[in-house]
């Protein structure tokens, strides 16, 4: 039976259960982002571009269901709660990441398992992402959560990376090896969603808004698109996904490109690789304490710049490595530290910060909209994991990569050199941009919950304070008056400047 955040105390054990959903959440990405690509042109026979093509549909198809699950989880009402009913569904049908990884099949089949398991991966990991904003409004204990996520995140991203070169080493058919690396991740993966379940809670019925009814299936699909397209009118918003689009997928191109650049290029085996994969991965740990400690003493946005600047420091020090002499594989495991570091407050930040941005939705629009802003940032990840993959498939394919082949052409080294460096690293500018114009602390946080509150016990919008007029304005780039439900008013007022200036 849920209650409201207020009435319940949030304990470890509730934190620890949230938190170990990223066993799946950070697993599964990290196995798809280091050998997805890798399986699909060395194993299964796919060409870059059939590889490439499967990221592309996947992403159209998502585009089709994630804003009617996130939808869905902000208006359902069941008696096993609006979100977490999604949860109890979905978590068996996880037990499809295996099927991703058996070899023989063709271009159908590794298609269609894709699509499976990306639309199992929205079913459950969209209500998941908005339980901290509705089992506690505390900001600390939000940071803690994600902290948790994270930290349970980078100790499954280090045994995804470590325990399949363990398998690759004793079994020594490719295939076979990457049928045991899915069979026994997809039952990993499964597990904690069941702890989830019963470790976490949402809003009290009673509290939440009537349910919307717009009508038939083609009005329905077509509000959850303006519905997502207006998350991005809050200026908070924009910002984090700077952020978090910019430092994803500079990353997934990092770490999808990763195996190519060091056997191609730097000239190290593929297991010396592998180790320095398992030192990053374990390094990403570190960096989640790290960057927590860094956030919570600067704040969230200052931890993200120095993250990327660690990571822009890294990819610097790789595109030197191929004219510096020694031994390479030593070599290589300064950069994957320094990597590993930046990895870990990269990938904690923006979640960090995403407990709180439906705060400031809510300032603007009146509404708890937590499951759309959930829906847009399952939506937004899965999109950067795709551009990645893609952006790395075509251009090996435009690269003149030969699948399977043992030795590639002058060419298509020195195209994979460049392409491994300067792409991950316009986005991670990209990301620290946005880290620049991102105004959202805990000082404001505080104020922009405060000043909610006051209007939801029926204070006036004439007698807001100073400060709060001041905050609510920040961050979410609309004039005060304007805020609290009443949009619609500034699109009166253009149209009305408009007519005017006519």
């Amino acid at each position: 039976m849920t209650t409201t955040t207020q009435k319940r105390q949030v304990g470890w054990k509730n934190i620890i259960a949230w938190g170990s959903g990223d066993i799946f959440g950070s697993g599964a990405g990290t196995i798809i982002g280091l050998w997805m690509l890798y399986f699909y042109t060395q194993v299964a026979g796919l060409s870059p571009i059939e590889a490439g093509l499967i990221f592309a549909i996947a992403k159209v198809w998502d585009g089709f269901t994630d804003p009617i699950v996130a939808y869905i989880t902000d208006n359902i009402r069941t008696r096993f709660g609006r979100r977490r009913v999604f949860i109890l569904f979905g978590a068996p049908f996880l037990l499809v990441f295996g099927l991703m990884f058996i070899s023989g099949f063709g271009f159908g089949y590794y298609l269609a398992t894709y699509l499976l398991f990306n639309t199992m991966n929205t079913i459950v990991m969209t209500p998941y992402s908005t339980l901290p904003n509705e089992m506690t409004d505390d900001y600390q204990t939000r940071t803690k959560m994600s902290s948790c996520r994270m930290t349970f995140g980078q100790i499954t991203a280090f045994l995804v990376t470590f325990i399949p070169g363990l398998i690759m080493a004793r079994v020594t058919d490719q295939a076979e090896a990457f049928m045991y690396i899915g069979a026994l991740f997809a039952v990993l993966f499964t597990l904690p969603w069941f702890f989830i379940y019963r470790y976490t809670w949402e809003c009290d019925p009673a509290s939440l808004p009537p349910k919307e009814d717009i009508g038939g299936f083609k009005d329905t699909l077509i509000h959850l698109y303006k519905e997502m397209a207006t998350t991005f009118q809050l200026k908070a918003f924009r910002f984090h996904l700077m952020m978090y689009i910019g430092g994803s997928v500079a990353l997934d191109i990092f770490g999808s490109l990763f195996m190519h650049y060091m056997t191609m290029v730097i000239g190290i085996t593929p297991t010396q690789g592998g180790t320095a994969l398992s030192v990053m991965t374990a390094m990403q740990f570190v960096g989640v304490t790290l960057f927590t400690w860094v956030a919570l003493k600067a704040g969230n946005s200052n931890a993200f710049k120095v993250a990327v600047v660690f990571m822009l420091t890294s990819l610097a020090y790789f595109g030197l490595l191929p004219g510096l002499g020694g031994e390479m594989a030593l070599l290589v495991l300064v950069g994957a530290v320094i990597m590993g570091l930046a990895r870990g407050g990269i990938y904690l930040i923006p979640w960090v910060v995403f407990n709180s941005i439906p705060d400031v939705d809510e300032a603007l629009s009146g509404k708890r909209r937590a499951g759309i802003f959930s829906g847009v940032m399952t939506l937004g990840r899965k999109i950067c994991q795709a551009t990645a993959m893609l952006i790395a498939s075509i251009g090996l394919q435009y690269l003149g990569f030969e699948s399977g082949a043992e030795v590639q052409t002058l060419d298509t080294i020195n195209g994979i050199y460049w392409l491994f460096l300067l792409a991950p690293t316009a986005l991670a500018l990209l990301a620290l941009y946005g880290a620049v114009r991102f105004k959202l602390n805990k000082e404001n946080h505080a104020v922009l919950v405060a000043e909610v509150n006051r209007l939801k016990a029926g204070g006036s919008k004439e007698e807001v304070p100073a400060e709060a007029k001041q905050v609510v304005e920040m961050l979410t780039g609309w004039e005060y008056e304007y805020t609290w439900g009443n949009k619609a008013a500034k699109k009166k007022a253009n149209r009305s400047m408009l007519q005017a200036a006519e």
